[in-house]
């Protein structure tokens, strides 16, 4: 075996420049696989780190009535207090709602991420603060609750590692919260949610209307042995009873899934998609790896055939072959192990910061024994097909040839044309797939938001409660920040809502239209958003018709509403004047003006809009809208010096331009785009690469036949089509192929396309067109090549 290594270990050295680019191929094959994988096991392979999280899951209710906000919905709290009365699967269940808090003690005003928790969480989660103490069951009850857990991060930061911290008492959205507890580092209670400060989840009288807001996240631990369609079936008995307190016939059942599953889901078609891709890459590097040593093997039919004469027999020639694969390809290996890491680097600077598990993805041993299989894989795949080959060869008939130049005969040729077919169609897949995500994202950065994203930026503002306790308080907050804003050089327009464009919807309520009777469950869904008048001159948002509410219609409750819901809720009506009350409000809202539909989220339809004045209904969180006649940016300090100067104790979170807003929001497809994108480019390029060293090759090994033919009177011309119809044969049939497999990876990826569909035919053509003229130019240089043989010169060699 010592002698085969360093057999193996001369011939690489003879060829540099092979050498160089086989490592080269392999280790960015590797390296590309090894960095995928690693994002992959972090965030989906990875267990919880909780004891016995097998056993903990999600719960999620299905309501009918709400299908437009998707086939599942958070659950509300009278829902959660029967299931923890009732259930006999549930070990424990907790409710949680994470939140943003404003921290005003022991220094400048912050927002922090926070959350309010069951105090069953903690226990059932197995985790225990380091100092001091988690909640206790009667700290959820409303006048019990002013108190608080900090992370181990905001101990240090805040009171600097300070033991004592235990017991004193901090500013929390202008209510004193006393600390009992601090959580050690690292700690995960809500896994996608990094909290600084948890505060008891206490249910309040609001809370517990059987069909109250589905707004809150439930997890629980199943009993010991307890499957997952067990514990649905038990809450939904709990489920049918809740609903026979109702007057009218309303359906609820439960959904459950493992925890894990509810975490990262979302993430799982995204990054399987990658790591297929990569995987792809890696086999077209095999194959034209293959191709080569085909050639070389081919080449060294002579040698080979000596060394069977003297002595050596088929299993040692075999075995010095795979040992010169299996070598190349862990120095190709190690390379891309080093490569690898450096990728993970970038990946995880450029990964989307919501892609959950992010914090897992590091280069561990999964990983390294991953990059092991993959390598010694490669080399056996790599080394397999010339082993196979040389162990069919005549030595005899090798030993004839005197080594002059030995061409491949009909099988090899065949062999190594299906190895093109593989690389063709595999690239066609990955090209296809590629061009259906790039369609997908020019879709979605050119849809329609409904507003305009140029020339304006905005800011969230959380008024505390205790400062800010009703509207009035709210209203001439905003009114006097309006007025100042609106004053500044260069202000086009300033308004305010409740909801920041692209962040989702706001608030939603049934509503109810006058002169429609319907029963609660049944009432169509709207998002409300409460503004101001010059908000949608902010936002870019055209007025339909009709006007504007106005600050001088005082305490008439008067609404805008877009043109969606004018066409939904009054069909072939003039909704100007029409009237509406929202949930369980007897306020009767004129409709006074119709503006234009509003997406809240790129990838989804923009939803039946309600626009409320700001001084008639509003919430303590609101987003400031600010267009410009310069530079966005360029105000920014002016804007935060008003608010400064209005109240010094909010916390000014960054400005950012509107821009930026729908740049973040197209953020994580970009990111995958861009991965896809170049493993689809590293396949195009490594088949091309495949076509013109089969093509070139033949086009060498066939120097005395293309003499003879063009000594019989075959023209350049002729010549030329024929090394190009041969060479382009086997990529017309790799890639029908490949398109054929592109259908079914089309398919598999429909749920990540957005305003194009999976069996798009101009993708589909795109890839076709591109693959082949790749491949004619690839063909090019070895048919012109093949026309410049001067037959005598061949046929003398002859």
């Amino acid at each position: 075996m010592a002698s085969d290594l360093r057999y193996a270990l001369r011939t690489l050295l003879r060829n540099p420049g092979f050498t160089a680019v086989a490592l080269f191929t392999l280790a960015l094959g590797i390296g590309a696989n090894t960095a995928i994988f690693s994002v992959f096991s972090g965030v989906l392979l990875r267990p919880l780190p909780y004891p016995d999280a097998h056993r903990l899951i999600s719960i999620r209710e299905v309501v009918p009535s709400m299908a437009r906000f998707g086939p599942t919905v958070p659950v509300t709290a009278w829902h959660f207090r029967e299931w923890r009365k009732q259930s006999h699967v549930l070990e424990q269940v907790a409710l949680q709602n994470s939140q943003l808090y404003t921290l005003t003690s022991d220094g400048d005003p912050v927002r922090v991420a926070a959350a309010r928790v069951s105090p069953s969480l903690f226990p059932m989660l197995g985790v225990r603060p380091v100092l001091g103490r988690t909640f206790s069951e009667d700290e959820e009850q409303p006048g019990r609750d002013s108190v608080a857990v900090i992370s181990d991060r905001l101990w240090h930061s805040r009171f600097r590692g300070d033991p004592a911290a235990v017991g004193r008492k901090m500013i929390v959205n202008g209510v004193p919260l006393q600390v009992i507890g601090v959580l050690p580092k690292g700690a995960k209670v809500i896994y996608d949610w990094d909290a600084d400060i948890f505060v008891p989840f206490a249910i309040r009288e609001g809370d517990l209307a059987i069909m109250a807001e589905f707004n809150y996240d439930c997890v629980g631990r199943l009993k010991p042995g307890i499957t997952i369609p067990q514990a649905i079936a038990d809450l939904n008995v709990i489920q049918s009873n809740i609903v026979k307190d109702l007057s009218e016939k309303v359906e609820l059942r439960s959904s459950v899934v493992p925890l894990q599953e509810a975490i990262t889901g979302s993430s799982r078609q995204s990054l399987t998609m990658l790591l297929a891709a990569s995987g792809a890459v890696l086999l077209i590097v095999v194959v034209n790896l293959a191709n080569l040593l085909l050639a070389r093997a081919t080449a060294r039919r002579h040698e080979l055939a000596i060394r069977t004469a003297i002595g050596a027999n088929m299993y040692r020639l075999v075995r010095q072959l795979l040992t010169e694969s299996i070598l190349l390809s862990l120095c190709g290996g190690a390379l891309g192990v080093t490569l690898a890491k450096w990728a993970l680097s970038g990946i995880i600077l450029k990964a989307p910061l919501n892609l959950p598990g992010l914090q897992n993805v590091r280069l561990d041993w999964q990983a390294l024994a991953f990059a092991t299989l993959i390598t010694l894989g490669s080399g056996l795949l790599c080394g397999i097909l010339p082993a196979w080959r040389m162990a069919r060869t005549d030595p005899q008939a090798a030993l004839k040839s005197g080594g002059r130049a030995i061409t491949e005969g009909r099988r090899g040729g065949r062999l190594r044309r299906m190895l093109i077919g593989a690389e063709v169609a595999l690239s066609a897949i990955c090209l296809v797939v590629g061009g259906l995500l790039l369609s997908s994202f020019v879709h979605l950065i050119e849809v329609d938001k409904g507003f305009q994203a140029d020339q304006a930026f905005t800011v969230g503002l959380g008024l505390p409660g205790v400062r800010y306790p009703d509207l009035p308080a709210r209203a001439r907050f905003m009114r006097t920040l309006l007025d100042r804003v609106q004053a500044l050089p260069g202000v086009v327009a300033a308004g305010v809502s409740n909801r920041g464009p692209l962040t989702g919807e706001g608030a939603n309520l049934g509503i109810v239209v006058e002169g429609v009777d319907l029963p609660p469950s049944q009432r169509p869904i709207v998002d409300y958003r409460c503004v101001s008048t010059d908000f949608f001159h902010a936002m870019g948002i055209p007025l339909v018709a009709g006007r504007l509410p106005q600050e001088s219609d005082g305490g008439r409750p008067v609404a805008a509403v877009s043109a969606q819901t004018a066409r939904r809720l009054w069909p072939r009506q003039n909704a100007l004047g029409k009237h509406f009350r929202l949930g369980n409000s007897d306020a009767s809202y004129e409709v006074v003006g119709i503006v234009g539909d509003m997406r809240t989220s790129l990838q989804n339809a923009p939803n039946m809009t309600v626009y409320p004045p700001y001084w008639q209904l509003s919430r303590n969180d609101f987003a400031l809208v600010v267009r410009t006649a310069m530079d966005p940016l360029a105000l920014g300090a002016s804007v935060r010096g008003i608010i400064r100067g209005r109240d010094s104790q909010l916390v000014i979170p960054r400005i950012r331009t509107l821009s930026d807003v729908v740049d973040s929001e197209v953020a994580p497809r970009r990111f995958q785009l861009e991965l896809i994108l170049l493993f689809a480019l590293s396949a195009l390029l490594l088949a091309a690469v495949g076509v013109y060293g089969v093509v070139s090759q033949s086009v060498t090994q066939r120097t005395n036949e293309i003499g003879i033919r063009m000594a019989l009177g075959a023209t350049r011309v002729e010549v030329g089509r024929l090394v190009g119809r041969q060479g382009l044969a086997p990529v017309l049939a790799g890639l029908a192929a490949g398109l054929a497999g592109a259908i079914f990876a089309a398919r598999l990826v429909s749920g990540l396309l957005f305003g194009v569909p999976a069996l798009d035919p101009v993708t589909f053509g795109g890839a076709a067109l591109v693959l082949l003229a790749s491949a004619a130019l690839a063909c090019l240089i070895p048919a012109w090549r093949a026309t410049r043989v001067d037959p005598l010169i061949a046929l003398r060699y002859e």
